[in-house]
């Protein structure tokens, strides 16, 4: 249905207090829903206003992006919202199902309407009227709307002019509010995307008499349903699973259309789900029982009964408003179980541990498999350093794919150097070739440094140092040092080959990827070797992506750098 549906709503539950003036223009209200065709009673408009809720967004070109399929609105691209009974929208519940609209007015004017009292003479400056939120009762009358400032505009003049105004609005989907994110709101199901399954929508939330709540998990069920069947068949034409790779990202966000979500399927034993926005962690219930149902329903996973274990990330989640319920102190000792699971990458096998909540979000990195391998071919007879190696992913596949010389991995982490010492047991590497060690990178790369020591191939694959872009500045100087440093240890007599990632997205797509590779050039420069750029990769196909959110969803750059050898002094 258009919006024009719901401001007729409005407007016919007050028509018995309005003057004849009202009534007339109440009829032509009525004559645009029968040309409309949407809804074909009263009753039916009454019943759909009743329980819906609205975001309208002002009608530019970026509007004209959401309705194409981009899902994430902008707090500044909110022009109203509708709610029933609430004088406030940052008080609508987080979480809610919306509907949104496109204003029928260009962005250029619809903040301020100029609207005429009654009684006012040809001519007379008409009242400059600046609307941002609508109030309904609990009857679905139109009780008050407020100004932007706080003023009310109670008169019905007011409310039968601006609900005229802004009657011919273009419903383009539905979505989850959230009142606090800069994302006010997640566009889950596009009108453009899906036809058939929005007018099945509509259908739910116009004629069923359920709770609101009842509703929107319907609503949820048969969205996420038809989403990751989507999913679930892209995987398959990318060749996954497969006899040499059981592992790989199922679920990617907003490239399979569900922002602040992702899904990855380890060994073809677990499904872990994680959830970084408050919409997932709020309807959790619902999502694990869709994921459960086409898990048993899908001939690929249906063989073997799927594990599903949720995880959520609370700085994430805290960041996006959510607020997690109070827990007694019980509730916060949570039971880790350690009970591995083995899985396969390429014809190499790794031990991951996803039932361990602590472990390091689902205990793999997927994103990076085609990098490994592509690099390992590389590798023949070279010595190798893996820095910040993590489970030994980059190491094993030098060793297995590449036919290495010797690989060292570095980690400051314990548990992952234990990990990836674990993995190439499971591999039967001959131990002394491959060795890893706990250290600090660059007080490795210092020591080696001074010791004289040079590799032929070293990766770079930090943790994430820009979380936001106000962090930028600050993580480009780290990039900065840590390359300068690899590449005063690449041989300096043939030269060698760096690979430098970066999986912050606001480095990755700052100036469209230029800002990263700058760094790195400029680290060149302070080490004194020449670069030249072979490659540049991102993430592995399974993270697929949505063209009308990128590059919003693109965060993995794995830049290949040849390295000259040192000039002479």
């Amino acid at each position: 249905m258009n919006f024009s549906s719901l401001m007729i709503a409005l407007f016919l539950s007050r028509t018995s207090a309005f003057t004849s003036t009202h009534r007339s223009l109440a009829s032509n209200v009525r004559s645009m829903a029968t040309q409309s065709q949407l809804l074909s009673t009263t009753s039916d408009i009454e019943t759909e206003a009743s329980k819906r809720r609205y975001v309208i967004i002002q009608k530019n070109k970026q509007s004209m992006n959401f309705r194409n399929g981009s899902p994430l609105v902008f707090s500044g691209s909110v022009e109203k919202t509708i709610q029933l009974g609430v004088d406030d929208d940052t008080k609508i519940p987080m979480g809610s199902l919306v509907g949104i609209v496109v204003s029928n007015e260009n962005s250029s004017s619809n903040n301020k309407k100029r609207f005429g009292g009654r009684g006012k003479g040809k001519g007379q400056q008409k009242t400059i009227v600046d609307y941002k939120h609508f109030v309904v009762d609990e009857d679905n009358s139109v009780a008050d709307i407020y100004t932007s400032n706080g003023e009310s505009l109670s008169t019905t003049s007011n409310i039968a002019d601006i609900m005229q105004a802004i009657s011919n609005g273009k419903l383009i989907g539905y979505g989850f509010y959230n009142p606090v994110s800069m994302y006010r709101a997640f566009i889950f199901c596009h009108e453009t995307n899906n036809k058939a399954l929005f007018k099945e929508i509509n259908n739910i939330l116009k004629t069923s008499t359920e709770s609101d709540r009842v509703k929107t998990e319907k609503v949820i069920e048969m969205v996420m349903e038809s989403k990751i069947e989507d999913a679930v068949r892209a995987r398959l034409f990318l060749n996954l699973p497969s006899d040499k790779t059981d592992s790989y990202r199922l679920i990617n966000g907003e490239g399979d259309g569900l922002s602040g979500m992702a899904v990855d399927i380890l060994g073809g034993k677990v499904a872990v789900i994680m959830a970084s926005a408050s919409w997932v962690e709020i309807y959790k219930e619902t999502i694990m029982k869709v994921m459960r149902k086409v898990l048993d329903s899908h001939p690929v996973y249906s063989e073997s009964k799927i594990d599903i274990v949720w995880r959520n990330t609370p700085m994430r989640l805290k960041q996006d408003g959510y607020e997690f319920p109070e827990e007694s102190e019980e509730d916060t000792e949570l039971e880790l179980d350690s009970t591995p699971v083995i899985l396969t990458e390429n014809n190499i096998k790794y031990y991951t541990y996803p039932y361990d909540v602590s472990s390091q979000k689902t205990g793999f990195y997927c994103d990076q498999r085609e990098n490994r391998y592509n690099l390992a071919l590389k590798c023949k007879g070279k010595d190798v350093l893996d820095l910040c190696c993590y489970n030994g992913g980059f190491a094993l596949n030098a060793m297995i794919h590449g036919g290495a010389n010797s690989c060292i991995g570095v980690d400051s982490s314990q548990d992952a150097v234990d990990a990836a010492n674990e993995n190439a047991k499971l591999n039967n590497i001959d131990q002394q070739k491959i060795n890893f060690v706990r250290n600090d990178i660059a007080d490795y790369m210092k020591a080696a440094a001074d010791e004289g020591k040079e590799f032929d191939v070293i990766i770079l694959d930090p943790p994430k140092l820009a979380p936001t872009v106000n962090a930028l500045e600050r993580a480009s100087r780290k990039y900065h040092s840590l390359n300068r440093d690899a590449m005063k240890i690449i041989n300096s007599e043939e030269g060698g080959l760096l690979l430098t990632c970066t999986c912050s997205g606001a480095m990755t797509q700052k100036n469209g990827g230029q800002y990263f590779l700058e760094t790195v050039k400029k680290a060149a420069l302070a080490a004194g070797r020449r670069i030249t750029l072979l490659n540049s990769s991102g993430a592995a196909p399974c993270h697929v992506q949505c063209p009308a959110s990128f590059p919003a969803n693109a965060y993995l750059t794995a830049a290949l750098f040849y390295v000259s050898p040192e000039e002479e002094q």
